[in-house]
């Protein structure tokens, strides 16, 4: 299996398991870096956690087919995060913690090449800066 065909079958195999990944998402997020959930505080709703959950999961499919337009973004909304404190390794360990969680919410069904695909994703997002 390809690391696309890999990425794209382990957010259907979360899908299946799970209706809404973003609570799961942040509650890791927010254990592993707890001074940023402060930032987050007017998101009574999830609705802007929803929003960046979804533009990183575009944009992590972006990254595994190198296409120009997800690295340019990801390198722009990592100077964007800079400018709320959020360092390098945050901003990529961002991608460290929908792996870790999709992986948990996945039990079984996830498999090795799901893993090789979200490990690129994370190097991916680390290279990506223009």
């Amino acid at each position: 299996m390809n690391l696309i065909s890999a990425f794209n079958h382990s957010l259907e195999v979360v899908a299946d398991r799970c209706e809404d990944v973003v609570p799961p998402v942040y509650a890791e997020l927010f254990q592993r870096y707890p001074e940023f959930e402060e930032l987050f505080v007017l998101d009574t709703d999830m609705g802007a956690r929803g929003h960046m959950l979804n533009e990183a999961l575009v944009m992590a499919e972006g990254l595994l087919r190198d296409d120009p337009v997800a690295v340019s973004f990801v390198s722009a909304e990592r100077m964007n995060h800079e400018g709320y404190g959020i360092g390098d390794d945050v901003f990529e360990g961002f991608f460290i913690v929908l792996a870790s969680v999709f992986k948990q919410l996945a039990g079984e069904a996830w498999s090795d090449d799901m893993t090789a695909a979200w490990v690129a994703v994370t190097k991916n997002a680390a290279s990506a800066k223009l």
